[in-house]
C-alpha cells in the first residue's frame, strides 16, 4: 500500500500546482523565508518530523550527484520518510506522462537530478504530485537556496548583498539570477567574451520582476570590487587543454590577489568539485576567507527544509518575530 494523501497540497505562490519547485522563480519571499526559517531549526536540531513513515519520496539521479544525493539522503532520514530510488531516463522507455501516471500512484513527490530541464518540466506537468529539481542543465535551485542560508547565516540578511558569479552561463549562475526576483541583491557575472548570459534570459527575469540588477563584465578586478561573495564553478571541459579557450578562461581565474582587491570582507564561495588551478588557485580555495567546505554543512538541513515543505499539508508562514538572529 502507500501512504494517504491529500489532494489540497502546499502550493508556492508563484508556482504550478501541487507545489513544484523546478526554480527559484516557484518561491515568492513568504515562502523563501519560511524555508529560511526551518532550515535554522533544522540546523539546531529543533526541527520535528511530520510526515511519518508512510510518506513516500521518490528520488532519480542520472550521472554523478555526490553532494546532492547525499544531502537529499540526510533529508529523507531527518523527516522519517521512506526513500524510493529509482533508475529512470526520463522519456527513454516510455512516454514521460506514463511514468508521471505511476509515480502518482505510488509516491508522495520526486526529487529528480538529470541534465534535461525540459524532460523535468513535462514531468511536472503531467504529475499530480510534487517535483523537486535537484539539478538541471537550466537550474540549480536547491543548492542555491543552501549557499545563500550559509550567507545570511554570515551577513543577517540578502537584501542589499553584491554576489559576483565569476564563470560561463551556467545552472548555477541562472540560479543565482533568479534570486533576484525574491531579494532585494544584485548578481555580476564575471566571463569571457562570448560565455555571458543570454539576453532573452536577462529579459526573462525582468518580465519576472526583478529590477534590472543582473550585469554582465568581462573584467575580473571590475566585477568583484566590492563583493559580499565571489562564487564560482567549475569551467568547460574544453578548457582543460592548452589553447584559445583556456588561454580566455585564465583571465579570469581567482587568486589571493583577487581576493584582497575585492574587499576586506568578501567571502569565498564554490559549487564544487573544484579544480585547482583553473578557476581557483589553491591558496585562494585555502584562504580563510574561502567558506566552501563549511558551506557545504549546510545541505542537509537545507534540503531537510526544501522536502518538508513540498510534503506539508497547507502553506505555513515564518513567525513574524523570525530573524536569522532570533
Amino acid at each position: 500500500g502507500v501512504g494517504t494523501r491529500n489532494p489540497q497540497r502546499t502550493c508556492w505562490d508563484r508556482a504550478m500546482q501541487p507545489g513544484h519547485l523546478l526554480s527559484l522563480l516557484d518561491l515568492d519571499r513568504p515562502a523563501f523565508d519560511l524555508l529560511m526559517a526551518d532550515s535554522f531549526r533544522w540546523k539546531a536540531g529543533e526541527g520535528q518530523p511530520a510526515h511519518g513513515n508512510l510518506r513516500r519520496v521518490a528520488t532519480i539521479f542520472d550521472g554523478p550527484a555526490f553532494r546532492t544525493r547525499l544531502a537529499f539522503d540526510a533529508a529523507l532520514s531527518n523527516l522519517g520518510v521512506h526513500q524510493v530510488p529509482l533508475q529512470v531516463r526520463l522519456g527513454e522507455r516510455e512516454p514521460i506522462s506514463d511514468t508521471a501516471a505511476i509515480l502518482n500512484g505510488a509516491v508522495d513527490a520526486v526529487v529528480i537530478r538529470t541534465s534535461d530541464h525540459s524532460a523535468v518540466t513535462e514531468l511536472a506537468q503531467h504529475s499530480e504530485i510534487p517535483v523537486i529539481n535537484a539539478m538541471t542543465c537550466a537550474g540549480h535551485p536547491c543548492e542555491v537556496i543552501s549557499e545563500a542560508f550559509t550567507l545570511l547565516e554570515r551577513r543577517g540578511e540578502l537584501d542589499g548583498l553584491h554576489v559576483t558569479f565569476v564563470g560561463e552561463d551556467t545552472n548555477l549562475c541562472r540560479s543565482w539570477c533568479e534570486l533576484t526576483t525574491i531579494f532585494d541583491l544584485s548578481v555580476t557575472q564575471v566571463c569571457p567574451p562570448g560565455w555571458e548570459l543570454p539576453a532573452a534570459f536577462l529579459e526573462s527575469l525582468y518580465q519576472q520582476g526583478q529590477m534590472q540588477r543582473v550585469a554582465v563584465t568581462h573584467d575580473l578586478d571590475a566585477g568583484t570590487a566590492g563583493a559580499d561573495v565571489i562564487y564560482t564553478d567549475g569551467w568547460p571541459r574544453s578548457t582543460r587543454e592548452p589553447g584559445p579557450e583556456r588561454d580566455a578562461f585564465m583571465t579570469i581565474q581567482i587568486d589571493q590577489t583577487t581576493l584582497d582587491r575585492a574587499g576586506a570582507a568578501t567571502l569565498l564561495m564554490h559549487c564544487m568539485p573544484v579544480r585547482r588551478g583553473d578557476e581557483v588557485t589553491a591558496a585562494a580555495f585555502d584562504d580563510r576567507r574561502s567558506i566552501t567546505l563549511r558551506a557545504k554543512a549546510n545541505l542537509g538541513p537545507t534540503h531537510t527544509a526544501i522536502v518538508s515543505h513540498v510534503l506539508n499539508q497547507g502553506r505555513r508562514a515564518a513567525p513574524d518575530d523570525w530573524s536569522p538572529n532570533s
